[in-house]
């Protein structure tokens, strides 16, 4: 049989509208490319490659019953490489993440979410609005269950030491301090997302609670996009669960409240 059958053009097909995803990724990241461009990219692309996945597995069985290794092969590697955008994303973002309402800004606070301020003068018109949805945002995070642990800190310490101790978790995740003001128990900064280098605001609020102690609130949204695929969410987890860890190691906190 020729090494040059026809099959072979399954596995030229996958690689090619492989790389075009990767460079529209890089070009995303990179700022070289707006997000709905990039999105359609991703869309028409990671079709044609799943399409072509699934004709490969026919092409697969047609090898077998013809005793082709070589065709066998082909569409075996080709029906592999068309599974790899869903399954990057699968496996990056979770299976539950994709079950998220389309909402992109997620708040410990849902009644009287933290304001952002300096950060206004960072963004564009064509981002998401820094507004907050109001009830109907609110309501759907609310009843999501994946959102369920998103919730306060309650901590017994001043709140200018608390906002210094969130300022120091967050330079530790790697996010970019835009505004800090510890007195008044206020910090904003920007995150980018692993793959694509999405920017996302954040804001921390620290104030007194009713009992006496300081309350730590976060909200954290996308700048691009409709829903965040559970993003927000796990940055606010990941915060949360490190400033407790290092309220915890200055003076004995409560455990996050409700």
């Amino acid at each position: 049989m020729s090494k040059t059958h026809w099959s072979r053009w399954l596995l030229r097909v996958q690689w090619g509208l492989l790389a075009l995803i990767v460079l529209a990724g890089l070009a995303l990241r990179f700022r070289l490319l707006r997000f709905d461009v990039v999105f359609k990219v991703f869309t028409y692309a990671g079709g044609a490659a799943l399409a072509i996945a699934l004709a490969s597995l026919l092409v697969f069985v047609w090898g077998s019953r013809n005793h082709s290794p070589m065709v066998r092969s082909n569409a075996l590697w080709a029906a592999l490489l068309g599974l790899l955008p869903v399954a990057v994303p699968l496996i990056t973002v979770g299976k539950d993440n994709f079950n998220a309402p389309k909402i992109h800004d997620i708040t410990t606070d849902t009644r009287d979410p933290p304001k952002y301020q300096a950060i206004l003068a960072l963004r564009k018109p064509s981002d998401n609005s820094a507004e907050y949805g109001g009830e109907p945002v609110a309501k759907l995070q609310r009843e999501t269950d994946v959102y369920s642990d998103v919730y306060p800190l309650h901590v017994n310490l001043p709140v200018a030491r608390t906002t210094e101790l969130a300022a120091a978790v967050a330079r530790n995740l790697g996010w970019k301090i835009v505004s800090y003001e510890p007195q008044k128990g206020h910090l904003e900064a920007t995150d980018r997302t692993l793959l694509l280098g999405f920017t996302d605001d954040i804001v921390v609020r620290v104030r007194v609670a009713e009992d006496g102690d300081s309350r730590v609130d976060v909200r954290s949204s996308s700048r691009v996009g409709v829903s965040d695929l559970g993003a927000n969410a796990e940055r606010i987890r990941e915060f949360i669960d490190e400033l407790y860890l290092r309220v915890l190691s200055e003076r004995h906190g409560k455990p996050p409240a409700a």
